[in-house]
């Protein structure tokens, strides 16, 4: 399971009938066969059923199942996500994203394991559920926090394209990117410049970086990626020339300039990153 793709089945069910009044009570109905009950709670105005396999019923403790979740919004079925063979959480997003004066539903799904693969998705739901935020970050776990306290919150998380593309992935960097939802498109936009004091999270990271090159004066991999590490910083801030910059101070060894292709490849490519 170790792809970057969202890798589970996604399915959407909107019934065209209105909107049930807010007392209707959730139907018990199983959403396919050979699947029975596993729990069943209350998410904002949304009640959360999952449903796991007869065949394989066992739920772990962090979720992991071979299930199917439900949404409903009193009796109206609104989602229908699986069947699902990793870790599926339905939360509410705390606050209102959009500005229709109601909480938006976040459905985060993992494969297990120790490495790879979380996706987040974030539905605001009126008459449908609309997606306002669909997000592959592998090895990154995502987060909503109001980083600008307007009372909209971000989704901050991180960029795992460099897990052991230059080195162990324990040492490989993983640049933070922010994602701030927009008015205009009504979707979230990647933002990281606007967000991230950048300046102030790379010295950080030079200070570690200077301290590893130092201590491990041998390690090539160890040296490439400590310089790296703040380096990127400034990269996905969108000031390119100084985290470049910084690059070439930090790592002086003969393959720097191949080591800068590399890298330069790699972040154009990467879907979280924005010049501007």
């Amino acid at each position: 399971m170790g792809t970057r793709q969202f890798s589970r089945s996604l399915c959407l069910v909107v019934c065209c009938a209105a909107t049930p009044a807010a007392t209707a009570q959730a139907p018990t109905v199983p959403p396919a066969r050979g699947f029975i009950l596993h729990e069943q709670r209350q998410v904002d105005r949304f009640v959360v059923q999952q449903w796991a396999s007869e065949a394989t019923p066992e739920v772990s403790a962090a979720g992991f199942c071979e299930c199917i979740t439900v949404v409903y919004e009193g009796s109206r079925r609104i989602l229908t996500l699986g069947p699902d063979a990793g870790i599926t959480h339905v939360e509410s997003s705390g606050k209102d994203i959009t500005g229709d004066g109601r909480a938006e539903l976040v459905v985060t799904t993992n494969s297990g394991g120790a490495h790879c693969c979380e996706s987040t998705t974030i539905f605001s739901v009126d008459t449908a559920p609309r997606v306002i935020l669909s997000l592959a970050t592998g090895n990154c776990p995502g987060e909503l926090v109001d980083l600008d306290n307007d009372g909209v919150p971000e989704f901050r998380t991180c960029d795992d394209r460099f897990a052991n593309a230059l080195c162990s992935f324990a040492d490989s960097p993983m640049p933070t990117v922010v994602l701030a939802y927009d008015k205009t498109t009504g979707t979230y936009v990647i933002a990281t410049r606007r967000y991230l004091h950048a300046a102030q999270v790379a010295e950080a990271s030079v200070a570690r970086a200077l301290k590893a090159i130092e201590e491990n004066p041998g390690d090539v991999d160890m040296l490439r990626c400590s310089a790296l590490a703040p380096a990127l910083t400034l990269v996905y801030a969108g000031r390119v020339n100084e985290g470049l910059a910084l690059f070439r101070r930090l790592y002086t060894r003969s393959d720097a300039a191949q080591v800068e292709h590399r890298v330069m490849e790699l972040v154009r490519t990467s879907p979280l990153w924005r010049a501007r």
